[in-house]
């Protein structure tokens, strides 16, 4: 009876902290069915070890020593989760423009001619008008957020082949998103790139609580394949994808999409 009160409750500490992060933190709903059943087995085969071999009351290994261990997985799930660099298929042809981060699509905007762009993530808006410095917005355009969780890989590749135009470093704070003033002052990196017939892209990487480390490896001048990595941000972020508007969007909102291997959009040919 015991072993089954210690099991049960380590099922129900880890589905807890799994159901916490989706309501709050945006993860995807299958790591419910994922990594959350491999934790809870793997925490509850360690839980019984330990009242097994160490006779303690069960007070004391239900909740405190289970919560502990399912922290502690938790943990070592989320460094291997975050810190991964999967090897991707880059699909389609050099019209496909594939997502630039993992994460979910939080919404798709389409922008007029001169407008100056900017980024919402939790309902808050962030200036990201460095991106006019360009001539990104000569021509109507779509804007689209991806919001990155801490479960996401958190590589960023370019969207389409060409040269590096513009790596535009904003400086900032890492506040909590949560005050209103965040999403003015957090770090940004703007980066822009170019095909060979002049169609081009924009990639802003936005960062969010506690995050101060935007990080473009591509330099200016360089240039890169579709699905290529080009930079990274440290823990929870967004990156925004600004694509020309004579494209065909391919995805929705509320879609989990993958850094190189999800298309985007589609380039109409003129």
């Amino acid at each position: 009876m015991e072993i089954i009160i210690i099991i049960l409750s380590t099922v129900i500490l880890s589905t807890s902290l799994f159901i916490f992060w989706v309501a709050k933190g945006g993860f995807n709903k299958k790591y419910l069915y994922t990594d959350n059943i491999v934790l809870f087995i793997v925490a509850s085969v360690i839980n019984v070890g330990i009242y097994n071999l160490i006779k303690m009351p069960l007070w004391v290994i239900t909740p405190f020593i289970s919560g502990f261990i399912v922290l502690i997985f938790f943990i070592a799930l989320f460094f291997y989760r975050f810190f991964r660099n999967p090897k991707r298929q880059i699909p389609g042809d050099k019209n496909d423009i594939v997502s630039p981060a993992d994460g979910r699509i939080i919404y798709i905007k389409e922008l007029e001619k001169d407008q100056i762009p900017v980024s919402v993530k939790k309902k808050r808006i962030a200036s990201i008008k460095e991106i006019t410095k360009t001539d990104i917005l000569e021509q109507p355009c779509y804007l689209i957020g991806i919001a990155m969780t801490l479960f996401d890989v958190h590589y960023n590749r370019a969207p389409i082949d060409g040269k590096v135009i513009m790596v535009k470093h904003t400086p900032g704070s890492s506040i909590g998103l949560n005050t209103p003033e965040s999403t003015l002052v957090n770090e940004r990196n703007t980066t822009v790139i170019q095909r060979e017939d002049g169609v081009m892209v924009g990639v802003v990487q936005i960062a969010a609580r506690w995050v101060n480390r935007c990080i473009v490896m591509a330099k200016e001048g360089e240039s890169l394949k579709r699905g290529e990595i080009f930079g990274k941000i440290r823990w929870g972020s967004q990156a925004d994808l600004i694509i020309p508007r004579n494209c065909e969007i391919l995805v929705r909102e509320g879609e989990q999409v993958y850094a190189g291997s999800t298309i985007i959009a589609k380039l109409l040919e003129d």
